[in-house]
């Protein structure tokens, strides 16, 4: 038969083998942020190889973030909730300017991705008017739901950062960049903020975890002090997991994050429900 000393023992155990995997994952994503970040060198003025180049758009838009969704009718009257189904990103091509007054050349990529901030997809996703609100919720309120596809471009005057492989471009001084990311961020600093978002979570997981134990076991055991860590444990137990994996869903790079999205009536645009 099972003492209550023993019981307790178990369900430490099994507190701290929950706690180390949640927190081993989330060492694993802020080293493959980081191996990602330390990928993206950055390309000097007239530099060749594989880098990351700066530069504002030159001439039409450089790159498309398309998100396609379905919405349907919320419980409040006169929302529109919406729901990623997919997401890619092209690279339409253009022409950069340079800060040092180089030019570089773009070229074309069917899937790429495509980084983009909060607000530049809510913008993207907004709703144009309470006309076509309602032209939406009558499909929003059938089974189907209300198909769209989010647009979201990188135009022209976009200050960018191009991760690619640059190149001569056998014409004058400019250089041909054959691009795998666009970002209107700088993607290292946005890694490294991720990074050590999860390096954070990381720290305090584990202290959380630690000061319930040092409760549960405080003499005497049973007594009140320790019944008190007892339930904390439990409480901290029930939350990890939860807590894990809204870290995962901030740690994703912003051309995976989830977009989904908010349409009210006469507010004039979308609230955007996932951050980057």
């Amino acid at each position: 038969m099972l003492t209550n000393e023993v019981m307790g023992a178990l369900a430490l155990a099994i507190l701290w083998v929950n706690t180390l995997l949640v927190a081993a994952d989330a060492g694993q994503q802020a080293r493959a942020l980081l191996r990602r970040r330390d990928e993206m060198r950055a390309l000097g003025a007239g530099a060749r190889g594989a880098g990351l180049v700066r530069g504002r758009v030159v001439g039409g838009a450089l790159a498309v973030h398309r998100v396609e969704q379905v919405g349907r009718a919320g419980a409040i009257e006169g929302t529109i909730l919406f729901h990623d189904r997919s997401a890619c990103g092209e690279i339409l091509g253009g022409a950069l300017a340079e800060p040092d007054g180089g030019a570089l050349t773009v070229e074309a990529v069917a899937v790429a991705e495509v980084w983009l901030t909060p607000g530049e997809l809510a913008r993207a996703a907004a709703c144009a008017s309470d006309a076509a609100f309602d032209q939406a919720e009558g499909h929003a309120r059938k089974a189907r739901g209300f198909s769209r596809t989010v647009n979201a471009t990188v135009g022209a005057d976009a200050e960018v950062f191009v991760l690619g492989e640059a190149r001569g471009a056998g014409h004058g001084d400019g250089r041909a960049l054959s691009p795998i990311l666009v970002a209107t961020m700088d993607p290292r600093a946005l890694l490294a903020r991720k990074a050590a978002l999860a390096a954070t979570f990381v720290t305090v997981e584990l202290v959380l975890a630690a000061a319930c134990t040092a409760a549960a076991l405080w003499p005497p055991v049973f007594g009140r002090i320790s019944t008190v860590g007892g339930v904390l444990c439990l409480g901290f137990f029930l939350l990890v997991q939860p807590a894990g994996k809204a870290l995962r869903d901030a740690l994703l790079t912003p051309s995976r994050a989830p977009v989904r999205g908010r349409w009210t009536r006469g507010a004039g645009g979308t609230e955007p429900q996932a951050a980057r």
